[in-house]
């Protein structure tokens, strides 16, 4: 019967929708006392927490949130094995397909596991009453970091308060609550979290437990997300309720909203600040320099005992080499399957080292708007000449040295489209024919190439994902960071561009852009300084800040953009809460010409129309299996059938 209930706890509850596991919720008492003892022991203890960390979403993922925006891609050629991701691209998605997010039948079970812990654990021999508050702290914070997850994706969610102890329809039939009460509560949840949890650990193997900082962390991103367009006074959502016919989204607009992610996210920064987080920036030989290829790309590889302390919320232990050989070239002979592509739009977002956008919008053929302050960016011809970074990344050629300060980025007779960008592009992005470290040679992405197509496992946009690959890895040695990464489920960047832009929008509503600017400014410099690309502001060598608000919201969104993409699924709530998603998620997507042969370079570098997708909503399905078994449940509109 022990062993009976342990797996009961962990594995049979939804809370959403009518439970099968009617016998373990509505068990006699002594049962009852069974349950407790499993609370007896600091090994089963630890597993319990253990199951609700796991439910913590991946960050080295490709069929997710992350790979329906539009940056990240799997290759077209995976549609044909029902890669969930291309399916829903394309709008092949009914409430009955499985899921891209599978939050709704994952994160109540991890929600009553959390409920359960903070009521039966207590002190046993190897755990003290210390670790016994700061464990049910964490998961307090759980409870209220999966309702976010829960209320950010599928808009109109229940409210979880308790665990039920038995089966009657009053614990499982639960209805939809205001979504403002949903965020609230949960916000709530995890600031008190937060007043009890240490701000960071001593021990090493304590690393990506949940600190005060996650918990600020994970709130103002649900604060943010809260103050946006799509459901502060959204009339689009004026008529969605619940099952007593309340309204699930407030009609009038509440500029507050933009004041209390501001104030969260300061609060955030503040905190996380004091408890020595900091961007991470790595030196030349000089030491003080700053050099942006390593600092940007350590900032997701290196752990806190490397000298990384960007991370405010770490999930340790990631499937981060499989990442990687997913995103190595297949013809290096290093069993590479080459098919996780980025698009030509997150191509054509980085800036250029000069700082300026090169692109600033798209003609109704799907041609680039060239901004005509960039004197040299080209969509034809090829470098003459080799182009040098101050740096020690070395992995821009085959004979960098990491002592150099000055290493090769760009060869000669590269696409010009790849010439004199920001060194957070060359970190993020593998176009054709350029050198790969590990395979000692260029990129071979044209058709019948050694890299490229007719066959699946290819690069169809014409580029491959380079962001939170380690450039040493050899998937066929298993060598590189392949059993010791982490992934970033929050870092001090982010924090910093959210504060930006709260305090941008909070300025445009009441008119006070021009006295807030200084303070703007300040984080989004911090950014750009990082990057290796000049600041906003007055002086010599400095780009001129815009003169409103509504311009300013643009710059930061671009950074934004840039600084996180391919992330953890960030640029799809991003284009979510700025209703922008359907404006740039739905039509025809370009990319380089990868049907092109060796022989034909000139046709391999030119826009073509690589996919055309079909968005469908703004929120994501609730399981019709669960609508079916839960008459209080009402569907979001868009997924309704037939519609």
């Amino acid at each position: 019967m022990k062993k009976y209930i342990k797996i009961a706890a962990l594995s049979c509850f939804a809370l959403f929708s009518m439970s099968s596991c009617n016998d373990y919720l509505d068990k006699e008492p002594d049962d009852q006392l069974t349950l407790e003892t499993v609370f007896e022991n600091k090994e089963n203890m630890e597993r319990w927490l253990a199951f609700i960390y796991q439910e913590l979403p991946e960050f080295y993922t490709y069929d997710g949130p992350d790979a329906i925006a539009d940056e990240l891609t799997p290759s077209k050629g995976w549609e044909s094995q029902g890669f969930k991701a291309i399916l829903y691209q394309k709008g092949n998605w009914t409430a009955d397909s499985p899921g891209v997010i599978s939050y709704w039948t994952t994160f109540p079970k991890a929600i009553r596991s959390a409920y359960q812990f903070i009521k039966y654990a207590h002190a046993v021999p190897g755990v003290t009453e210390q670790e016994v508050e700061y464990m049910k702290a964490e998961c307090r914070f759980f409870i209220g970091y999966f309702h976010s997850m829960l209320v950010m994706t599928y808009g109109s969610v229940p409210i979880i308060r308790e665990a039920a102890e038995s089966a009657s329809s009053d614990n499982l039939m639960l209805k939809q609550e205001p979504f403002y009460d949903v965020v609230d509560w949960a916000a709530n949840e995890m600031l008190e979290a937060s007043k009890v949890l240490p701000s960071s650990y001593d021990e090493s193997q304590k690393y990506g437990r949940v600190t005060s900082i996650a918990c600020l962390a994970m709130r103002a991103r649900l604060l943010l997300f809260a103050a946006s367009d799509l459901v502060n006074g959204n009339p689009d959502m004026a008529d969605i309720v619940n099952c007593d016919g309340t309204p699930i989204f407030s009609k009038e607009k509440d500029p507050q909203r933009w004041k209390d992610a501001v104030d969260a996210c300061q609060l955030l920064i503040d905190e996380a600040e004091a408890a020595g987080h900091k961007l991470h920036i790595e030196y030349l030989t000089d030491g003080t320099t700053i050099d942006p290829f390593l600092s940007y790309q350590n900032a997701l590889l290196k752990r806190k005992i490397e000298g990384n302390n960007e991370i405010l919320f770490a999930r340790t232990m990631d499937s981060g080499g499989y990442f990687d050989k997913q995103c190595t070239p297949r013809g290096m002979g290093l069993n590479g399957v080459g098919a996780i592509c980025v698009s030509q739009s997150l191509v054509d977002a980085f800036f250029m080292k000069d700082g300026k956008m090169p692109i600033l919008g798209y003609n109704s053929d799907g041609s680039p708007i060239l901004n005509p302050d960039v004197d040299n960016y080209s969509e034809s011809g090829y470098t003459t000449d080799d182009e040098y970074y101050p740096t020690n990344w070395i992995y821009g050629s085959g004979n960098g040295s990491a002592t150099a300060d000055h290493n090769l980025i760009v060869a000669k007779n590269t696409y010009n489209m790849y010439a004199h960008r920001e060194p957070r592009f060359y970190i993020s992005v593998m176009y054709n024919e350029e050198y790969h470290w590990v395979g000692k040679r260029n990129c071979d992405f044209f058709m019948d190439g050694k890299d490229g197509g007719p066959s699946h496992d290819a690069p169809w946009t014409g580029y491959m994902c380079r962001k939170r690959t380690d450039p040493t890895a050899n998937p066929k040695e298993n060598s590189g960071t392949y059993k010791s990464r982490h992934g970033s489920l929050y870092r001090l960047a982010e924090a910093y561009l959210s504060y930006a832009e709260a305090l941008n929008e909070w300025s445009i509503e009441n008119g006070t852009y021009a006295a807030n600017l200084s303070e703007i400014l300040k984080y989004v410099n911090r950014i750009r300084q990082r990057a290796g690309i000049p600041q906003y502001g007055y002086a010599e060598g400095e780009i001129t800040p815009p003169a409103s608000g509504e311009e300013m919201r643009t710059l930061i969104r671009q950074e934004r953009r840039v600084e996180l993409n391919c992330e953890c699924g960030l640029r799809f709530n991003d284009l979510r809460r700025w209703k922008l998603a359907k404006d740039l998620l739905d039509g025809d997507f370009y990319a380089m010409n990868a049907y092109a042969q060796a022989g034909n370079r000139d046709d391999y570098y030119k826009r073509v129309v690589y996919e055309t997708r079909k968005f469908i909503s703004y929120w994501f399905p609730i399981p019709q299996d669960d609508i079916d078994k839960n008459t209080n449940l009402r569907q979001t509109p868009d997924w309704i059938a037939g519609n």
